[in-house]
């Protein structure tokens, strides 16, 4: 035990600043986002190292592990509500469709039987209008469905 306290207590600012690469480096092989944080938080640790040289071992293990901890949690939180925000549930992964419903488009073509093509964002999809209303070419509609890849519209 007290080869091991006598090793932390010779740790150097070089040391921390060390194995903070190593645990960069190694993040960069592993694309796992985990050793990033105590890579940054032994560096955290040899930088404060280099301003107070006399920092205690015990404080500096301390540090190291706050600031891995902390890091870790605040990525996590953030990671966690931007992958909400652009996902939402997962539900609608895959069904880009879905994504329209409320959105307004313009007929491209008039629509013969309740059915033709309209224009939304950048691409053209098949549309069947509710009560199978035939619309004019440039008119406005709104989505209001989808039966998978044909989207439902009623006039705008």
């Amino acid at each position: 035990m007290d080869q091991i306290v006598a090793f932390l207590a010779s740790l150097t600012y070089w040391h921390w600043l060390a194995f903070g690469t190593v645990l960069i480096i190694l993040e960069i092989l592993t694309p796992t986002f985990y050793l990033i944080w105590p890579g940054i938080a032994a560096i955290v640790v040899g930088v404060l190292h280099v301003f107070v040289p006399d920092i205690s071992w015990q404080a500096s293990l301390t540090i190291f592990g706050l600031v891995s901890v902390v890091a870790t949690v605040i990525w996590h939180t953030v990671y966690k509500s931007g992958a909400r925000a652009t996902h939402g549930d997962g539900r609608s992964l895959n069904r880009r469709a879905d994504s329209y419903v409320g959105r307004r488009a313009t007929v491209a073509e008039g629509f013969r039987n309740g059915r033709g093509p309209i224009l939304l964002d950048d691409s053209r999809w098949e549309a069947v209008s509710d009560g199978q209303v035939e619309l004019a070419p440039g008119s406005a509609v709104e989505v209001t469905g989808n039966d998978g890849a044909i989207l439902r519209v009623r006039p705008a």
